[in-house]
Parts: C-alpha cells; structure tokens; sequence
C-alpha cells in the first residue's frame, strides 16, 4: 500500500474513533450527578499562592462571603515563597476574618512540586473533613462551598468543579476570548467522561475532596515530583481507591471563574505545563493515556497530512473529510459544553478557536513532552 494511502487510511480511522469517543462524551453530559447530600459537615478551603497580591483579595472576600456555617468552614492560604505583598495582604483579612490561616512555606524539599509541597503541608493543618480546593486567581458565588459539599453522598471521594476564564459579560481581549473558549469543551469532556464513570480530568480552580480520601492515598508523595497536576493527578489516585466515586458538580451555584493568561506565549506556556502531565497518566489510568494519544496523533496527521496531500494531490478527499470530522465533533461538544454552562456567548469565537487549535495541539504535545515552562518565575523540565 503506497505510504500516502497508508497515511489517509489511519487519519480516518483515528477521525472514527474521535467521533465515537465524542459521542460517548455528549451522552455523559445527559447523566449528570445530583446533589443530593444535606450534611454540612466541617471544611478547609486551601489555596496555595506565590506572588498573587493583585488576586488574592478579591478571592478571600469571595471566601469570607460564603453561606457556610460558623464554627464549620476555616481558609487556609500556603504562602508559597512569595516576594510581593500576597502575606501582607492575607494577614489583613485574617484581621477581620478569624476564619482565615495564614502559612508561611519557607523552603520546599528536593523531590517536591512547590505548589503540592504547599497544599500537602494546608492539608496536614486542616480540621475539615472535606477539604475544598482553588487558586488564588478565582472567582466564586456565596453558594458555591455549600453546593460542592451537597454532591458528597457516603461513597464519593472527590467532587469535580467546573471553572471557566472569565464570566459571561465581562471584557476581554482576543487572546482572552479563545483561551475561554478553549477550556469550555473541556470541561465538557471532563463531566461527559466523569459522568460515564470514567473521569479523565480535573482543574485546580475547582475540587473538593475528603481529606480521609486524600490521607489514604498518601496525599501527594506518590506524584510528588511531577511539577503539576496537582488536580488531575490527585483525582486519578483517589479513583483508583476502590471505596470512592469521583463526580462532576455542575450547578451553576458551584461554578469558579479564573483568569486567563494575558499573552500568547503565557497561553503556550501554561498549555505545556498542563500538557508535561499526559505521558504521566500511562501509569494512573490508562484509557486516558489512550485517548489524549488518540487526540494528539489524529491533530499532528491533520496538521501535516492535510497541506500534504493538496500540494502532492494525493488522497486530498479523504484528509479534507478527516478535517471536516474533527471540526464536527468539535463543534458538538463545544456547542453542548457552551449551552450547559451558560456560555453561547464564546461561540462566535470557535472558527477562529478552531483554526488555531490544529497547530498549537501539534506544538504543545511536543513541547509538553520533551521542552521546558515557566511557571511562577520558576523554570522546570517538562518531562521530570
């Protein structure tokens, strides 16, 4: 069989399995979770920080604004390392909220991820029972402690939240936009398939988790030194625990906003961060590594076989018909993500989201695996 038709032959059985795998995510998000727990027991909110002066205010006034009952709810921020007025400004609060713990991380140990490093140490203060999780640079409603404990029934271990950038209304610039409208299919993707039972993702914006879970499944240390996935990677040890569920909380009363990167190469570097944890997930759930190895291998052959088979004009057909099935799937779940959480403002951007997607999937899977980031004036190996 020439090489070209070889090519085309396994772009259009990778489009197949994509659509089905689409289709098995829009019947998911039919099933949601019902939250049906009346237990308020104690919580700990923790937030680990490194130089969030300009957020961290507008977060603790968000926390301190929660319909949660006193005596049952603490905040605790890890300090991790910062250089500019985040403790400062923490401390403030304190003072009006005595609620509020401040702690102080001075060093993190060879082998740790600084920002796990500083949530396992939140983790080990906090008397709550379920602890809640986001970043420093959210937003959140006054229900939204209240609603994420409603999902923990006896056997769930850990509740998904859904975050987007920004809220509906609010200004934002072009690089904005497409990286909210970016993220709107995924979380999609990570209540269809937690839905289905088979969760694949999580975000750090927006968690919860029994600390009994959390302790049983040795916290951190077992993913310790992988830089992120502080969410993720915790989700898929405390799934494979056999006495916990994970669910997704998709009332709107639980949802998070953060804020999206200012410029295009903050984008790339945050996606190579995100990205740096793919070859990871070979070892904590497998069908995952599967599917984000599908995704990538059908993007990298349209991303090459397509511009290929025009200038050879060889098999063009069937790779334009590759193409128009990833823009279909897409845009499925994309439009069922945007009409579920309240976000069809964002679709006017897909066709532009689209045509950039193609590319910077190509780019970021490699440079997720083999390259380097940023990531809090820190530099770190993508592969460590």
């Amino acid at each position: 069989m020439p090489l070209m038709t070889l090519f085309a032959v396994i772009t259009l059985l990778l489009a197949a399995v994509y659509l089905l795998t689409i289709l098995l995510f829009l019947i998911g998000l039919r099933r949601p979770a019902s939250p049906g727990s009346a237990e308020l027991p104690e919580v700990t909110v923790v937030v680990a920080a490194r130089n969030e002066e300009l957020r961290i205010g507008a977060l603790l006034d968000d926390l301190a604004a929660q319909d949660y009952p006193a005596g049952h709810y603490e905040v605790i921020v890890a300090d991790d390392g910062s250089r500019d007025r985040t403790a400062e400004i923490v401390r403030s609060r304190m003072a009006l909220h005595p609620f509020i713990q401040l702690l102080s991380i001075a060093e993190c140990p060879a082998g740790w991820s600084p920002k796990k490093y500083a949530l396992q140490q939140a983790i080990g203060r906090a008397q709550g029972e379920i602890i809640l999780a986001t970043d420093a640079d959210c937003r959140l409603g006054p229900q939204w402690a209240r609603t994420m404990v409603r999902y923990f029934l006896p056997d769930v271990g850990f509740v998904i939240g859904f975050s987007q950038y920004g809220r509906r209304g609010e200004p934002q610039n072009a690089i904005e936009r497409l990286q909210a409208m970016d993220f709107i299919p995924l979380m999609g993707v990570a209540e269809g398939s937690c839905n289905l039972g088979l969760p694949l993702s999580a975000s750090g914006q927006n968690l919860a988790y029994r600390r009994k879970a959390f302790l049983e499944v040795g916290g951190y240390t077992r993913v310790a030194h992988r830089v992120s996935g502080d969410d993720v990677l915790l989700m898929q040890l405390i799934r494979r625990h056999p006495a916990y569920r994970v669910v997704f909380a998709s009332q709107p009363q639980a949802f998070a906003s953060s804020t999206p990167q200012p410029t295009l190469s903050e984008f790339i570097n945050q996606r190579k961060r995100w990205a740096s944890n793919g070859s990871f997930q070979f070892f904590l759930n497998l069908p995952f590594f599967a599917y984000l190895v599908m995704v990538y291998l059908y993007t990298a052959a349209l991303f090459f076989g397509v511009p290929l088979a025009l200038a050879l004009r060889q098999h063009a057909g069937l790779f334009l018909l590759a193409l128009v099935s990833k823009v279909a799937g897409e845009w499925a779940i994309s439009w069922s993500s945007a009409r579920r959480y309240e976000r069809t403002d964002l679709l006017p951007w897909f066709p532009l989201w689209f045509a950039a997607q193609v590319p910077y999937i190509t780019l970021v899977g490699i440079l997720g695996t083999f390259g380097n980031f940023k990531w809090k004036d820190r530099k770190h190996p993508a592969a460590l």
